[in-house]
């Protein structure tokens, strides 16, 4: 008995609690690893929002900046507004899980940690605060 508790205390003396991180920021992890700078995308807003404001847009990224949207030179005073670049969406993510939304659904592309589909509901008690985000098509140039 005496062998076990000191072989039970070893083991827990071995382990260490490590806070684990959220998911928008292992993604976010997971994307700088690949390094990737030219890709395209397939950008939608899920909101209460103008539709020439929601999408899909049609994205493309040169050297880590949006170079296009729906074909034109991107402008983000266009009417479909600022575009977040890949990056750009997960510190977005990250920063609307630090304020602890309601609700939350985070969907990520497991191989190169780029947010396919994620919500938050910030308020039960508010109507039409929620935004979401959806990337689809997705392509290394």
């Amino acid at each position: 008995m005496y062998r076990i508790l000191v072989l039970f205390c070893l083991i827990l003396a071995g382990c260490r609690t490590v806070e684990p991180l959220d998911d928008a920021s292992t993604n976010l992890n997971l994307w700088n690893e690949k390094k990737i700078v030219n890709y395209s995308f397939s950008f939608k807003r899920v909101c209460f929002c103008p539709l020439e404001y929601v999408g899909p847009h049609q994205v493309v990224v040169q050297n880590g900046k949006i170079t296009t949207v729906n074909g034109a030179p991107y402008n983000a005073a266009e009417r479909y507004g600022s575009i977040p670049t890949i990056p750009e969406l997960l510190q977005i993510i990250k920063t609307n899980v630090d304020k602890n939304p309601y609700q939350k659904t985070l969907n990520f592309n497991p191989t190169y940690g780029y947010p396919t589909s994620v919500f938050f509901d910030f308020s039960q008690q508010m109507a039409d605060e929620e935004i979401g985000y959806e990337i689809t098509n997705f392509k290394v140039n």
